[in-house]
């Protein structure tokens, strides 16, 4: 946990009910209902009023058009595989369009659970409605904008519904198969108001029968085809069903792929953003899949004429949230973009870059900041499968904000809750102080329960706003939540509880949060434990940016490339330089440079305030972290575990090293 954890809590919850003041809905033309201008009117107004809108901070509110005849049901997919000369096909319902009501936030992330185990997909936006403007969230109307929205999907037929969550079913419909692109056309020309026949004429729609029934223009009426199983109906007597291949795709029906980039500030290069999810989407056809490690997306399905691209940054192996202001329920969503509604060849989509845009708080830079820490996750894992160092758990929910002031914390609710940490995070922090809004608070927590394990604030001046800092503070608390995997839950709540106890006991003091190191109940745990994760947040910075990374400022010092040891980078300078006789650091007891000096080959050489001559080297990572037990809680009783654990020719001087760092 980066300094100041709990205060970003607390700076983090104040301003968020104060956010509405960013928060708007489009507004509609003066002296106009925009409920009755034509879609297209509306779609050039809004298109132009909120032109390049990721550059500013305000949430807007997707504005739907004209709800469409639905092309996808039943007698109507019927119609056009018939109109196609197509009757071997059985036009059978493959999947329900339903949406969910969820009451509660823990209604919400079980419903969201459900689906991702049967890689289903859950919209805030109704599917059967044309989209005037692609805002950043959809609110029903009929809803208060607190209140949970409905939730679409699209689901089997045999779908188990969770109970207690109230759902309506929309439509039963027939999705056809990939090589019936066609038929999909001929479908929609139908819902539209007219066929088109195989032989390319288009003819008047005509009232639509029952399977098993024909329209009689003699009678006016639908009548029986009379036909016997594996007959049809031809328009003049019953035939019998022929296999008929598929048809040759729709013209425009294209397998969508392309790139997902993020801009590195300090390489100057566009890498792939990695494993994370795309959706895309037509109509009630949608496909989940992932980039790979270079960023490139393939489907596999067709999709005729437009089909819509999400990204979300999820995966198997965390999800990347964002702070939404009012609607609460939304810091349960992985931060999402529409990239763009793309027609024509579809094969090759221009590659998409998330860059640094507009101030610290626009919604480009959520989406930045969302694709780097995204990114920093699965390097994260390689590095800790190449130094031997433990992973973090699968599945942890990284919650970036845009308030506090550029800190993070690791406290693992979403794997160690309990209720009691509500009401104690509650009395510490929020209701003691003089905020006037503790009910709202408490209804944060509530939102935060179980659902949030890694907070990261990116609110730093923009030429701080760097991929490098960003990975530097997602790779310090992956280690976090890799300890929390390694050592369990009984060795992190107690590391978490004893700095939760120092920020009480310093709360907006000099030696805010962490203490000056003298608390004998608080102090050697938060020295075991950050001075780990501050070393492998610099050492993973150098490994993936070497002299390209960043200035750092640590102990009144600034440090670049090259200072003030020619040949480090920043970052190894800052552990090289780590003195812990600087005083007039309140910190200087978290050692920084102690694992280091464990590992690398010189004697450290500070630019001034005593020198630390540690005569150790090459411990790996792996040794180190090894050390670390569920029962060790201060760097004395570590020391003693690493020697008994390992072997190195320079071994005898480890304990003249500790003490040289005052442990």
């Amino acid at each position: 946990m980066k300094k100041y954890y709990p205060l970003l809590l607390f700076v983090f919850c104040i301003i968020l009910f104060s956010c509405n003041k960013i928060e708007n809905k489009p507004t509609q033309p003066p002296g106009e209902n925009a409920k009755t201008l034509h879609s297209n009117n509306l779609r050039t107004y809004f298109n132009a009023v909120f032109e390049n809108h990721d550059n500013d901070s305000i949430e807007r509110i997707t504005v739907l058009g004209v709800r469409l005849t639905n092309p996808y049901l039943i007698p109507n997919v019927t119609q056009a595989y018939h109109n196609l000369g197509i009757y071997n096909v059985p036009v059978v319902v493959t999947n329900l369009y339903v949406r969910f009501k969820p009451a509660s936030a823990d209604q919400l992330s079980f419903l969201d659970s459900t689906m991702e185990l049967q890689d289903l997909e859950l919209f805030d936006t109704p599917v059967d409605f044309d989209i005037t403007y692609e805002g950043d969230y959809y609110q029903d109307n009929s809803i208060p904008e607190e209140q949970i929205t409905w939730q679409y999907a699209v689901v089997p037929p045999n779908f188990q519904f969770p109970a207690g969550i109230p759902y309506e079913t929309l439509a039963q419909i027939h999705i056809p198969g990939d090589d019936y692109t066609a038929v999909e056309t001929e479908a929609e020309n139908l819902a539209a108001g007219g066929t088109t026949l195989a032989a390319g004429t288009i003819e008047p729609n005509v009232p639509q029968c029952l399977e098993g029934y024909h329209w009689d223009t003699g009678v006016m009426m639908c009548v029986p085809d009379n036909c016997q199983p594996g007959y049809h109906w031809n328009g003049t007597a019953c035939v019998i069903n022929t296999v008929i291949l598929p048809p040759a795709p729709a013209v425009d029906a294209a397998v969508p792929a392309g790139y997902i980039r993020v801009h590195d500030t300090q390489l100057l290069t566009d890498p792939g953003v990695r494993k994370t999810r795309i959706v895309a989407k037509r109509w009630f056809k949608i496909e989940r899949l992932y980039t790979d490690n270079n960023g490139h997306f393939q489907c596999t399905k067709r999709f005729k004429h437009k089909v819509k691209i999400n990204v979300k940054f999820k995966n198997g192996d965390a999800q990347v949230r964002g702070f939404r202001g009012i609607r609460l329920w939304q810091m349960l969503w992985a931060v999402k973009k529409t990239i763009g509604v793309f027609s024509g060849d579809k094969s090759a989509i221009p590659p998409y870059i998330f860059a640094v845009t507009g101030s610290i708080n626009s919604k480009g830079n959520r989406y930045f900041a969302a694709a780097t820490v995204h990114n920093a996750l699965q390097e994260y894992r390689d590095y800790a499968a190449q130094e031997g160092i433990a992973l973090p758990p699968t599945g942890i929910k990284i919650m970036l904000t845009n308030l506090g002031s550029g800190t993070a914390s690791t406290p693992m609710f979403s794997k160690r809750w309990s209720d009691g940490l509500i009401n104690e995070l509650l009395l510490t922090f929020f209701i003691s102080s003089a905020n006037p809004v503790a009910g709202g608070l408490a209804a944060v927590l509530i939102i935060l329960k179980r659902q949030v394990d890694i907070i990261i604030s990116y609110n730093v001046p923009l030429s701080r706003f760097t991929s490098d800092f960003l990975k530097e503070t997602a790779y310090h608390e992956l280690t976090h939540a890799g300890h929390y995997a390694a050592l369990g839950n009984g060795w992190y709540s107690n590391f978490v509880s004893k700095e939760i106890s120092a920020v009480i006991a310093n709360f907006n003091g000099a030696a805010s949060p962490y203490g000056n190191g003298t608390n004998t109940s608080t102090s050697p745990v938060i020295a075991l434990g950050e001075g780990w994760a501050y070393y492998m947040g610099h050492f993973l910075s150098d490994r993936t940016y070497g002299v390209s990374g960043g200035n750092l400022t640590e102990q009144g010092f600034n440090y670049s490339n090259n200072n003030p040891v020619a040949g480090l980078s920043s970052h190894l300078n800052l552990l090289e330089d780590f003195s812990p006789y600087r005083t007039g650091d309140p910190f200087h007891w978290i050692p920084q440079g102690l694992f280091y000096d464990l590992r690398d080959l010189r004697n450290e050489q500070k630019s001034t305030g005593g020198n630390v001559d540690d005569n150790v080297s090459n411990y790996t990572n792996q040794q180190l972290f090894n050390a670390f037990q569920n029962n060790i809680y201060s760097l004395q009783d570590y020391r003693l575990r690493l020697l008994q654990t390992t072997t190195n020719t320079t071994s005898s001087f480890v304990p003249n090293l500790f003490f040289q760092y005052g442990y």
